[in-house]
């Protein structure tokens, strides 16, 4: 029986997680301490807040899956 609780990861999700680990360096620096939503390989939007990063996304890009991450700062920050 599956769990409910978190739906299944799609396709396009699993693109975006892997786009976000081959670009975690420049985006540690571009977006530290922000959530940012991606959506079709590429940073669509970025905020403070989880809430209104994720709103944006869904009013910029309706009909995309949009996948959020939080971007933890970075001790190599020059």
């Amino acid at each position: 029986m599956m769990n409910n609780e978190e739906p299944a990861e799609s396709d396009e999700d699993k693109k975006n997680d892997q786009w976000l680990k081959e670009n975690y360096l420049d985006l540690i620096q571009d977006y530290p301490n922000l959530w940012i939503a991606v959506a079709d390989q590429q940073v669509i939007c970025k905020g403070n807040s989880k809430r209104s990063v994720e709103a944006e996304a869904r009013r910029l890009a309706p009909d995309k899956t949009s996948s959020l991450y939080f971007i933890e700062p970075s001790d190599i920050m020059p």
